[in-house]
């Protein structure tokens, strides 16, 4: 018996055709989405991986600061097995800290950062041995290592305001030397020529309103404006502004420029993060605070007002003899240092200080006269946080801490 014959009807060869169609495109679809999926993963494991070598690659310098080898202009091979991971570094100085750039071999990633030093955990007070005790006075409170002159402290008043503070244990002091610690003379010789150039700076145009400029420029944008006023600006980045006298507004918002003058006022309620740099006087009045990481250098005086703040460092290299004593750095009973303090002249310190304090000589002035040695009202913190600044001598080879990335 002969099986019935099977018939395809005309009308059923197209539906299968568009059947097929449809399932070959689903499946072409399919294999580009896995393609692009696929793509998609690999592009996020490199990232990652470029991430992970730039942190690894900092951290290296930041231990090794010393090690040329990181440095160097062929790149530096994280890792023997992976080619990929070569990376390239360089630094250079930007104002009393560094700025670190990293960047992968394939330029996938690109880091900047601002860097400094890290902070000696075993002194938080040097205070230079003049022959002389230091006076305790006050509502006075002093943490961490001291390293004070050969006669020590005493426990004494300023007036009817004695010493109200904790006794100071004989673990905690150390003998100080006659002299301040060295500075680094290459600092020391960057910031002369930076104060040396501004000086010889045209006027310029006028500052613009907003500019922001990247820290993968190779070239600093520089602006002179004289003896002025800044008001309604915002100045972000690679920025050096020049000026004879110049006064900060609390209008102004800045992020990590360098300001260079011979006189710089930083307006009450003013916010700002930037290194300020003058050959006299800088003056930070009521409520203005200097966001970290910030820094003052002064080559004459220097003061903080009332409820002030400094995040980074304050230096003070005042070596001119005076006939009439006077400070050469004030600070407010309410005013607050967080980082470095380093004072190179007679300074009435009070407020607080969380970090380390560098003094030459503390003084009190009151309205009947002066207390030489004397630290009334003074709270000294500890304080592992804050990068310091490339001052001291021996600074290239110290363990660097990361302040902030600025890209």
């Amino acid at each position: 018996m002969k099986p019935p014959a099977a018939y395809l009807f005309g009308s059923v060869l197209p539906t299968v055709i568009v059947v097929s169609v449809v399932l070959l495109t689903a499946m072409l679809g399919l294999l580009m989405l896995w393609e692009q999926q696929t793509l998609l993963f690999a592009r996020g494991q490199r990232l990652r991986q470029a991430r992970a070598d730039i942190e690894s690659a900092a951290l290296l310098y930041r231990l090794h600061p010393d090690e040329r080898a990181l440095t160097a202009a062929g790149g530096y091979l994280l890792y023997d097995s992976l080619s990929q991971s070569r990376i390239f570094m360089c630094r250079e100085p930007w104002g009393l800290y560094e700025l670190l750039h990293i960047t992968t071999a394939d330029s996938l990633v690109v880091s900047s950062r601002i860097v400094g030093a890290e902070p000696d955990p075993a002194q938080t007070l040097y205070y230079a041995d003049n022959r002389a005790a230091v006076t305790l006075a006050g509502r006075t409170h002093l943490q961490g290592t001291l390293r004070l002159p050969q006669n020590g402290l005493v426990y004494g008043r300023m007036g009817s305001d004695f010493y109200c503070g904790e006794e100071i244990p004989h673990t905690a002091i150390r003998r100080s030397e006659p002299t301040l610690p060295a500075y680094s003379a290459a600092a020391a010789e960057r910031l002369g020529a930076l104060l040396t150039m501004t000086q010889r700076l045209p006027p310029a145009d006028d500052l613009p309103d907003s500019l922001c400029v990247s820290f993968r420029r190779d070239s600093t944008a520089v602006f002179c404006v004289g003896s002025a006023e800044i008001a309604d600006c915002v100045l972000r980045g690679r920025i050096l502004l020049a000026a004879e006298e110049l006064r900060i507004d609390s209008t102004c918002r800045m992020e990590h420029p360098l300001i260079a003058a011979r006189k710089i006022v930083v307006g009450a309620g003013a916010r700002i993060t930037a290194q300020l740099f003058a050959r006299d006087t800088v003056v930070v009045e009521q409520r203005a605070v200097l966001e970290y990481p910030s820094g003052i250098y002064a080559g004459a005086y220097a003061e903080l007002c009332a409820r002030a703040e400094v995040n980074g460092y304050v230096i003070v290299r005042d070596t001119v003899q005076r006939k009439k004593r006077s400070a050469s750095y004030r600070q407010s009973r309410s005013a607050r240092v967080r980082g470095l303090l380093n004072a190179d002249g007679a300074a009435q310190v009070q407020g607080i200080v969380a970090g380390e304090a560098v003094l030459k000589q503390a003084v009190y002035f009151s309205p009947q006269g002066y207390y030489k040695e004397m630290l009334c009202d003074f709270t000294l913190l500890k304080n592992p946080i804050t990068a310091q600044p490339l001052w001291s001598v021996g600074a290239d080879t110290v363990r660097r801490k990361e302040a902030v990335c600025v890209e």
